[in-house]
């Protein structure tokens, strides 16, 4: 190219572009206006100049493009990643709640498909995105590109609260310590934004070129502990994940899982087990942000990881055939113990359902001591 003129091998974008449509390259560092285009070209103003290197990114913030979220290269990404047994799948540039139907076709529940909200387009149809996935990251990076910057933490406040009315995970990621790549210690404002995703109720923060590629990944691991600590510890943690509180489903086993917070609120619970074979009773125990730990056994060894992402849940695979809800309980008590979760005569809340092992079952709570 030249500072007239540059290639964009993408046809499907000139199809899309109207005149006034801006177009942000690399990462937002260069804007351009279209005043005029045509199916395969576009004559544009510059609005805020820079050097242009090849393989930067476009971005059409104010468009639908009429694209796949995969490209072919992604296809065949995903289908080594099946091969080798990978927990989650997280599409990029979702646009819409086909986009993960799409990629659901592909995966066939051999792993959990989350989306990242990082287009303006997702953030509209955010209600369907959550309902056809099964976990979200904010992406603020990109987010942060296609849209106002000044909009963006209001807008993963959102999703947040979206996302734990719905009982679905959700990670904030991006530029969380950024400064940590050339630094060995965070700005203040770095801290506070990480600590703020974790007042807000999010289940993880996410590091990116922080330990990909920065120069100090340790510090920056044991820094983002140090913040989710400290966050935790606070009285008023609690209290605004109290006050932040919406109720779930109306379904038995959302009623059941609610009970398991009240449970622990009222009463000196050491562990909360749940029994699980899909992860949703996990995830609808995890929603409620009860004051005790979760213990979630599922005989399901792919549920057991991808639990781990869900706030404040241990699972552990256990293949075990249970018939009697004395049994049940006793076996919840005994795992409990063995994974730290109780002493002996302390008290643990069990949560499971008859007939037992069958999805969508969860009908009953059971305090006992272990």
């Amino acid at each position: 190219g030249s500072q007239e003129r540059v290639q964009m091998p993408h046809p499907e974008i000139f199809e899309a572009l109207v005149p006034g449509t801006d177009l942000l390259i690399n990462d937002g560092k260069i804007r351009l206006t279209v005043e005029s285009c045509g199916h395969d070209y576009a004559e544009t103003i510059v609005v805020n100049g820079g050097r242009l290197s090849d393989r930067k990114g476009v971005n059409v913030p104010s468009v639908l493009l009429p694209i796949s979220a995969m490209t072919d290269k992604d296809h065949a990404d995903l289908r080594v990643g099946l091969q080798l047994g990978v927990d989650w799948v997280a599409l990029s540039f979702v646009q819409r709640p086909e986009d993960i139907q799409e990629i659901r076709g592909i995966v066939q529940g051999r792993a959990g498909v989350l989306a990242k909200i990082e287009k303006p387009a997702a953030v509209e149809a955010l209600a369907a995105i959550i309902d056809e996935c099964d976990a979200i990251m904010v992406a603020r990076g990109d987010l942060g590109v296609e849209m106002p910057a000044e909009r963006v933490p209001r807008i993963q406040k959102h999703i947040v609260r979206a996302c734990r009315k719905a009982g679905k995970p959700v990670i904030v990621a991006t530029q969380m310590l950024e400064s940590m790549i050339e630094a060995p210690v965070p700005t203040r404002a770095e801290a506070s934004d990480v600590a703020t995703a974790i007042y807000d109720g999010a289940d993880a923060v996410m590091l990116s070129a922080e330990s990909a590629s920065g120069q100090f990944p340790r510090e920056a691991v044991a820094m983002m502990d140090c913040i989710l600590s400290e966050v935790e510890s606070d009285p008023h943690y609690r209290q605004g994940i109290d006050a932040s509180q919406e109720s779930g489903g109306g379904s038995l086993a959302d009623v059941v899982c609610h009970s398991l917070r009240v449970t622990a609120q009222q009463l000196p619970i050491s562990g909360i087990v749940t029994y699980t074979r899909s992860g949703a009773t996990s995830l609808k125990a995890a929603r409620e942000r009860p004051t005790s730990r979760i213990l979630s056994i599922t005989p399901d060894i792919h549920t057991a990881r991808r639990l781990a992402l869900a706030w404040g849940v241990h699972s552990v695979g256990a293949s075990i055939e249970l018939t009697e809800v004395p049994e049940i309980v006793a076996n919840a008590c005994s795992v409990a113990r063995q994974e730290g979760f109780a002493k002996p005569g302390e008290f643990v809340a069990v949560a499971a359902g008859t007939p037992f092992g069958t999805i969508g079952s969860t009908n009953f709570l059971h305090i006992a001591k272990a």
